[in-house]
């Protein structure tokens, strides 16, 4: 059985609120690991650990930006 791919304009509420609940998961991944980015940057202030700071804060861009659309579509929905 192939696993179907998750297309936002086809979705349920349901699945829906379980990718809204995995992309919180990812958001706060994320905003740990960008932290103890950070601390690592302010100790050896490496060029290294800058570009994974960038890195990370575009990630988290994208993650709430993503968020944002499925917080929109939960409330077509529920209308």
């Amino acid at each position: 059985m192939k696993k179907q791919k998750f297309v936002l304009a086809e979705a349920s509420l349901d699945e829906i609120n379980k990718q809204l609940r995995i992309n919180m998961f990812t958001i706060v991944m994320l905003i740990l690991v960008l932290f103890m980015n950070i601390a690592q940057f302010m100790r050896d202030y490496s060029l290294l650990y800058g570009a994974l700071i960038a890195i990370m804060a575009f990630f988290l861009f994208v993650m709430a930006k993503s968020r944002t659309l499925l917080t929109m579509r939960k409330q077509e929905l529920t209308r």
